[in-house]
């Protein structure tokens, strides 16, 4: 795969409002990296035909196109694109998630330094890399001096692994083909808004590797260019842990009908080492599970993740979304 080293996913979403002049700054600096083998493909979602026609008519050919038409999580367009793209090109060794606000501005060697922190030949290796962003980092939720947002590069010298159990906000990140492999998908796609990044520690575990943050860089990003997630709700009433039924739940917020309570009480799960948004003491990992990073169970774990975190076919078929892909 040495001509397909970093599939580039930039993920727009039209249900509010375009922003057709910053998505073309914001792909520009994705084409100008100083990484061989790398392609960028823009994941769409609901953005008006005039904003496609001046995307296609600035980038042509130089980029591919997933035009989702329903209006669906950013999650299950992400990997709709990527699925187009493989079938297309073939699996890459990584897939770059990158939200819409996010810009390299003149940065030439972003992609590179990701690719270098990705082939690092470390006895646990990076299976997630995230890039440091100028807003809503949500660095301070790994303790330590860290800022939630910082006008500066926080992490220096050298990448950060995030601990089992921790988290940090999308916006950027890189992750293997071995999760790919692994789950026939990248990002887990039950969730309506939030908590997604909570499962990213124990994603990578599963497939015994780790997630870090990318030292020495930061990107520009701009939050919620967009607007706010727009195809589902951010908060529902539903149970808390006890069972009782509250307002904005933020944490039980799932695809489907499906309950978090679920795997809350599981106790394979539980025994596997599964965790889940721990900022908010829902799901505590066991932390016997695992050993310096590494789970002690990872085919359990990932027999855990598939089962709660992904929906099934019957729930959500991807041959069956609305989408047109422009190779």
């Amino acid at each position: 795969m040495k001509d397909r080293k970093i599939l580039v996913v930039y993920n727009t979403c039209g249900i509010n409002r375009d922003n057709t002049d910053w998505y073309i700054k914001s792909i520009n600096s994705f084409l100008g990296q100083d990484l061989e083998g790398y392609r960028v493909v823009l994941s769409s979602c609901l953005n008006s035909s005039e904003c496609i026609k001046k995307l296609y008519s600035t980038f042509g050919n130089k980029i591919s196109y997933s035009f989702v038409a329903d209006p669906l999580t950013v999650n299950i367009t992400f990997n709709k694109a990527v699925k187009g793209c493989i079938k297309e090109f073939g699996e890459f060794e990584s897939y770059l998630y990158i939200d819409s606000g996010c810009s390299f501005d003149d940065q030439k060697d972003i992609l590179s330094k990701l690719y270098e922190s990705y082939k690092k030949d470390e006895e646990l290796k990076n299976g997630i890399i995230s890039i440091q962003v100028s807003t809503d980092e949500g660095l301070d939720q790994l303790g330590g001096d860290f800022k939630y947002e910082s006008s500066g590069i926080q992490i220096k010298n050298r990448d950060h692994t995030i601990p089992i159990g921790k988290a940090i906000n999308l916006h950027a990140s890189l992750f293997s083909n071995e999760i790919f492999k692994k789950y026939d998908n990248i990002l887990p796609d039950v969730f309506a808004a939030f908590c997604t990044e909570s499962t990213f520690s124990f994603l990578a575990a599963s497939v015994n590797l780790k997630w870090v943050i990318l030292a020495d860089r930061q990107i520009r990003h701009l939050k919620a260019i967009d607007g706010p997630v727009a195809s589902q709700p951010h908060r529902v009433a539903a149970p808390d842990k006890d069972g009782q039924i509250v307002q904005n739940n933020s944490w039980n917020n799932l695809l489907c009908g499906r309950s978090a309570l679920n795997f809350i009480n599981d106790k394979e799960a539980i025994d596997a080492g599964l965790g889940y948004e721990e900022c908010q003491n829902i799901m505590i990992h066991k932390k016997e599970a695992y050993n310096n990073g590494r789970s002690l169970q990872p085919e359990k774990l990932k027999q855990s993740i598939q089962k709660f975190f992904f929906l099934k076919k019957e729930e959500l078929d991807y041959d069956k979304v609305s989408c047109k892909f422009v190779p």
